[in-house]
């Protein structure tokens, strides 16, 4: 077999809907096992940030497992895993036992939309009259941290050889401004703060400053990807996203459309990040990019791949999210393991030398950047 490719990894956020994360990192990680990839970066905001860190805590267990050094690199691709599979049977498990009524609901659905049952009937009239509660990963996040990543921050405090460099995002209120948490510098607070949705009238207060889910400022962050890349020489970076770019019709209650505001808001943080990385590649492809001072690494190429099921999420309704029965997540691990098997043979395809998403096309259409050149003259 040849040379791994080094790729980083950004996953986007999406409440009990980022299990559908977990299936494409599943698939992902059995390519790294086997010597073909090789994870240098992951970055995360909501639940994509507890998914990323479930796996780089795997990969740190795997690296300080006994074994031959040949087979490192399958020993922690297996752990994280387990880890991450772990993470999501406790959720699964908190959420039973903790008398989510979603959980119930969404057992008797056929499509696994429960926004006419009778659960969020009720949820919809409560929330009328008082701050809605977290009934999805929020309200028993304290639990799960607990059983499934007890050594956080400690685990990742010391440098390991072979795991990926860790990055939560959570939105400082205060300052209009994102915060990343970098490997030791991720903490249970870190992961709260990250996936702390304002609906509930809370916020995650670290240091002084006061937080809330960092999808509004970077959903999943790619900055510190492409600076992980540019350091490792390499220029693959994949994106799992979770929340529907496009979706047929508007929303039709107070809860459908404040998720779609969060989506919207959440995708405009992404596509802003990806036009950046997009416009600098068309000046690396032009020959415009002048050589950087000495001793700082060069600007080149960053390649962007995308896997998503974004029909098939854009059917399931807004308090699916907030629904993490066991059989729901592996319906949602399954479709992303789906994902992964359709999109992945095009990406390989093109790592190390093109992307295989449209940004350009995508940024065009999202953000009318030829608005102004279209006009009536």
């Amino acid at each position: 077999m040849g040379k791994a490719h080094k790729i980083a990894l950004a996953l986007q956020g999406g409440g009990v809907h980022g299990a559908f994360t977990w299936g494409v990192i599943d698939a992902l990680l059995d390519e790294a096992a086997h010597g073909g990839i090789d994870i240098i970066g992951v970055s995360g905001a909501s639940s994509g940030a507890l998914t990323a860190t479930a796996m780089a805590y795997g990969y740190h267990e795997g690296a300080g497992q006994p074994g031959p050094a040949t087979a490192r690199s399958k020993r922690m691709a297996e752990a994280a895993r387990a880890k991450i599979r772990e993470l999501w049977e406790t959720v699964a498990r908190v959420a039973f036992w903790g008398g989510n009524p979603f959980v119930t609901a969404i057992g008797l659905t056929q499509g696994w939309n429960i926004d006419d049952s009778a659960a969020a009937r009720w949820a919809d009239v409560a929330g009328t009259s008082a701050p809605s509660a977290e009934a999805g990963l929020g309200g028993y996040l304290t639990a799960v941290l607990r059983d499934v990543l007890p050594q956080i921050p400690a685990i990742f405090a010391l440098p390991q050889p072979g795991t990926p460099t860790l990055v939560v995002a959570a939105t400082d209120i205060g300052e209009c401004r994102r915060q990343l948490f970098v490997d030791g510098a991720v903490s249970p607070e870190a992961i709260k703060a990250s996936t702390c949705l304002p609906a509930s009238l809370r916020t995650v207060e670290i240091d002084g400053h006061h937080y809330w889910d960092g999808g509004y400022m970077g959903n999943p962050p790619l900055t510190p990807l492409v600076e992980r890349l540019r350091e490792a020489e390499a220029s693959d970076l994949v994106l799992v996203t979770v929340n529907p770019l496009h979706r047929d019709a508007p929303p039709k209650g107070a809860r459908q459309v404040q998720d779609r505001l969060n989506e919207v808001a959440f995708n405009a943080s992404l596509v802003h990040e990806v036009n950046t990385i997009e416009t600098i590649n068309r000046l690396h492809d032009s020959g415009m990019l002048k050589a950087p001072p000495a001793g700082q690494h060069p600007y080149g190429r960053i390649n962007l791949h995308r896997i998503h099921a974004d029909e098939a999420m854009a059917g399931l309704g807004v308090y699916s999210k907030d629904a993490p029965a066991w059989d729901f997540l592996i319906h949602l691990r399954d479709l992303g393991r789906e994902a992964f098997r359709t999109s992945w043979p095009v990406i390989r395809a093109n790592l190390g030398k093109t992307s295989s998403w449209d940004t350009n096309e995508v940024c065009d259409h999202i953000l009318a950047r030829k608005a102004i050149t279209q006009r009536e003259k």
